[in-house]
C-alpha cells in the first residue's frame, strides 16, 4: 500500500510539474493561431446563417439564384475552415507537450494589413460550364507578399478558393450571367479576401469586379437585376472598376463565361491577418 501511494505521489508530482512548466513562445503562438482559426469558423457559420435568412430586394429569380449560390460557397468555406481549425488545434497540443528548448528563437508574428494585394495564378481555366457555386479551385501566388521587408508568403505558395457564383450568360432574367470566385486560403492559412466576379451578357460581354463582404451580394444582385442594362453603377461603393488586366470574360459563341488561367488575378485582404513566420 505504501509503495502504491508513493508511485501515485510521483505521478501526481510529474503531472503537476508538466502543468506548471512555462509554455514556449512557439506553443503560445500556436494556441493563439488555433483560437483565431476557431473564431473564423464561428464567423463563417454566422455568415451562413445570415445568408440563409436574408431577404435581399431585387428580381426574384436573380435573388434566388445568387443567394443559393452564396449559401453553397459559404458551406464549402465552413467545411474547409473547420479542417484548418482542427489542424491548428493539433499543432498547438503537440507544441504544448514538447520540451522547452533553451534559447530557442522566438517565432516572428506579422500582421498583414487589410488591403494587401495578393496576385494569384489559377491552376486551370474556370468556367460556368464546368464549375459550380461551392466548388473549390486552386492556384499559386505569382509574387512575394512582403510586410515591413519581411516575406510573409513566398511566390509559388499554394492558394485555394471557392466559386461563389456560376451562371452562364442568359441564365438570369435580364439575360446576364456571372462567374465569381473568392480567395480563402494561402499556404494553408485561412484568410478573408475579396471576390473577383466576371459579369457577361448575351448581348455582349462586359466585365466588373466587386469586393466581397456583407454588402457585396446585394450589390451583385443590383447589377444582375438591372433589366435596363445601365452599367456597373449598380455596384455602388463595392465597385473596383473594370477588370481589365486581370481575368477578362471570355464567352463562347453561346453562353459560357470563363476566367482563364493565362492571366493572374489580383485579390485584396478585406481584414488584417496575423501570420507566424516559419524559420
Amino acid at each position: 500500500m505504501h509503495r502504491f501511494t508513493s508511485h501515485l505521489a510521483l505521478i501526481l508530482l510529474l503531472a503537476f510539474s508538466l502543468a506548471c512548466r512555462p509554455k514556449s513562445e512557439a506553443a503560445i503562438q500556436a494556441e493563439e493561431a488555433a483560437k483565431a482559426a476557431e473564431a473564423k469558423v464561428v464567423l463563417l457559420e454566422q455568415q451562413l446563417a445570415d445568408a440563409k435568412a436574408s431577404k435581399v430586394p431585387g428580381d426574384p429569380e436573380t435573388v434566388q439564384h445568387l443567394t443559393k449560390s452564396q449559401v453553397k460557397a459559404l458551406e464549402r468555406q465552413v467545411v474547409d475552415a473547420k479542417k484548418r481549425a482542427e489542424t491548428k488545434k493539433q499543432e498547438a497540443v503537440v507544441l504544448a507537450q514538447a520540451p522547452s528548448v533553451p534559447d530557442a528563437p522566438k517565432p516572428v508574428v506579422v500582421e498583414v494589413p487589410m488591403g494587401t494585394k495578393l496576385e494569384v495564378s489559377l491552376t486551370r481555366d474556370l468556367s460556368t460550364e464546368k464549375d459550380q457555386a461551392g466548388d473549390a479551385w486552386e492556384g499559386t501566388l505569382t509574387a512575394d507578399v512582403l510586410v515591413d521587408g519581411k516575406r510573409v508568403w513566398a511566390a509559388g505558395s499554394p492558394v485555394r478558393g471557392v466559386v461563389t457564383q456560376s451562371a452562364p450568360a442568359g441564365r438570369l432574367s435580364d439575360g446576364q450571367g456571372a462567374l465569381g470566385i473568392r480567395l480563402t486560403e494561402v499556404a494553408g492559412s485561412g484568410i478573408d479576401a475579396d471576390a473577383h466576379v466576371v459579369v457577361a451578357s448575351a448581348r455582349g460581354e462586359r466585365n466588373a469586379k466587386y469586393i466581397g463582404g456583407g454588402a457585396a451580394i446585394g450589390a451583385l444582385i443590383g447589377i444582375l437585376s438591372d433589366r435596363k442594362n445601365k452599367g456597373d453603377h449598380a455596384l455602388g461603393g463595392a465597385a473596383l472598376g473594370a477588370a481589365a488586366g486581370t481575368a477578362l470574360a471570355a464567352g463562347t459563341a453561346e453562353t459560357m463565361v470563363r476566367i482563364p488561367a493565362s492571366k493572374p488575378i489580383s485579390f485584396s485582404l478585406v481584414a488584417p491577418e496575423r501570420v507566424t513566420l516559419r524559420k
